[in-house]
């Protein structure tokens, strides 16, 4: 990644905003957001999202995907027979850092398109800015149903909250013979979002939501709150929210002589979920985009050179960043240019992506168009259910 420029250093001063350099690479060249794309020097990708504090793995793992990605695709040529390189911000998860990210992509008009973004918040706060300076978007882990046909230049490879709360739903009701479920959400937009969407459609289903309960993120004893929850005797407990979290509630559900099943949302769908809840985790099932343990070609092959980097496996926001780099990569060369609106429009007529997470198109709002992976944590590591 070049180094970013003096007057972001200015702002990150003012702003809070953290600099990260991604890796060491000159961009050179010129008109990033020009008519043609054959001029010399690499082509730098904008990527925002939180990569320090508490919150910091979702944007670490993206970014993980997005270096390997674009490690393949130079090796392969590049795009527009250029280099890609990574120009990125750590936006500290602060909603008031968005528009000041927004504001040094627009202002660099070498960038033709932006990834990333840990908080569905600190998206939209930056949004009008770069829709007023025409920027495509393709996010990875924000998932509220607010981005939804928020703008013509924003898109997702992860699944609303909206589709994935309801999918859950459906899928505990149908396969799981639980009749009864006491729901758990983080206090914000994605969990109270998951937890609107999933207890609406298990009710549709015939279901009874025993009890909803909000938590605040960064809380450590859940004793109340699980107390309340298993007050009636639910059939299975829901959590809508972060592994954080979600892992000591697992914890303490298990302490309180609970063995009831418990289902997370994809924010759980980390290793560190396992790590926080340890042999807990056993049994466990959750949801994401993508599992390490899918067997389709493109996924198997992304897990092996993931694993021959990083020494480990994917999460599912690795799989989905690196799904967007790819995506980004193919608009450019399909617009035959770097120009935003060219990309933004090539972008929006993606169908059928052969992702590593599943099939990707977009509908008119933007989202992404596909289907879920359901997983049981087995021996310590996420397996995708296929009974």
């Amino acid at each position: 990644m070049r180094m970013l420029s003096k007057r972001t250093a200015k702002l990150a001063v003012v702003t809070g905003v953290a600099l990260l350099t991604l890796s060491a690479c000159s961009s050179g060249g010129s008109g990033g957001s020009g008519e043609g794309g054959g001029s010399e020097g690499a082509i730098p990708i904008g990527y925002t999202a939180t990569l320090s504090g508490d919150f910091a793995s979702y944007g670490l793992e993206m970014r993980e995907g997005i270096d390997l990605a674009i490690e393949e695709i130079n090796a392969d040529g590049g795009v527009l027979d250029r280099d890609l390189t990574l120009e990125g911000v750590d936006d500290e998860g602060k909603p008031a850092n968005g528009p000041v990210v927004a504001q040094e992509f627009c202002d660099d008009a070498e960038v033709p398109v932006v990834l990333g973004f840990s908080f569905s918040s600190v998206a939209l706060s930056g949004l009008p800015i770069y829709t007023q300076c025409g920027l495509p978007i393709i996010a990875s882990a924000v998932t509220s149903p607010e981005l939804s046909g928020a703008s013509d230049i924003f898109f997702r490879t992860v699944f609303t909250d909206a589709y994935q709360g309801a999918e859950a739903a459906k899928f505990i009701a149908e396969n799981r013979g639980v009749e009864k479920v006491a729901v758990l959400y983080q206090q914000d937009d994605y969990g109270k979002g998951v937890a609107d969407a999933f207890s609406e459609g298990f009710e549709e289903a015939g279901g009874t939501v025993t009890s909803s309960q909000a938590y605040q993120l960064g809380t450590v004893n859940f004793a109340s709150t699980v107390d309340t929850a298993l007050r009636d005797d639910p059939d299975a407990v829901f959590i809508g929210g972060f592994y954080t979290e979600a892992g000591k509630i697992v914890n303490q559900v298990r302490d309180a002589g609970s063995d009831a099943p418990i289902f997370a949302s994809d924010g759980a769908a980390s290793p560190l979920f396992i790590d926080l809840a340890g042999a807990n985790a056993e049994g466990v099932e959750v949801y994401s985009a993508f599992s390490a343990s899918d067997d389709s070609p493109e996924a198997a092959a992304f897990v092996e050179a993931f694993t021959a980097k990083y020494d480990k496996e994917p999460s599912s926001w690795a799989a989905l960043a690196y799904d967007a780099t790819y995506i980004a990569a193919q608009a450019m060369e399909t617009a035959g240019s770097t120009d935003r609106a060219a990309v933004a429009e090539a972008i929006a007529a993606t169908e059928g992506f052969p992702g590593v997470s599943g099939e990707i198109s977009f509908d008119d709002e933007g989202n992404r168009v596909g289907n879920l992976t359901f997983q049981r944590i087995e021996d310590g590591a996420f397996v995708v259910i296929k009974e």
